[in-house]
């Protein structure tokens, strides 16, 4: 999966308890960044952060629905504040607020894996 979060310490203490549960982890600090690893690793997840400098996460969902290959991908938000207009659109497959429990956010990825 891919993990797309402006914040170091969140994006590597989120990583490392999902590798600590048995996922593949790719991070992106940005969503340019993240476009562009979507584009040539091809995940199986992306989970993302709304609020990010460059290219906010809704963008970034809306540049990876727009393009064919990623088509399919699921999708999980995080955010502290999504705003209304977002959340009523579904942009995502799934939504979790931030801070989030851990085994609650374990299962949505798993989840959205089919798993």
């Amino acid at each position: 999966m891919l993990l797309v979060e402006d914040e170091p310490g969140t994006l590597n203490t989120t990583a490392m308890l999902l590798e600590m549960s048995g996922f593949r982890v790719s991070k992106a600090p940005n969503g340019r960044r993240g476009l562009d690893m979507l584009l040539s690793e091809r995940p199986d997840l992306l989970v993302t952060d709304y609020m990010m400098p460059h290219m906010d996460g809704l963008q970034l969902i809306a540049a990876v629905r727009a393009e064919p290959t990623l088509e399919g991908l699921p999708i999980l938000l995080m955010s502290a504040a999504l705003p209304a207009e977002a959340a009523r659109q579904q942009v995502a497959d799934g939504f979790i607020s931030k801070p989030f429990d851990y085994d609650e956010f374990e299962r949505r990825v798993r989840a959205l894996l089919g798993g």
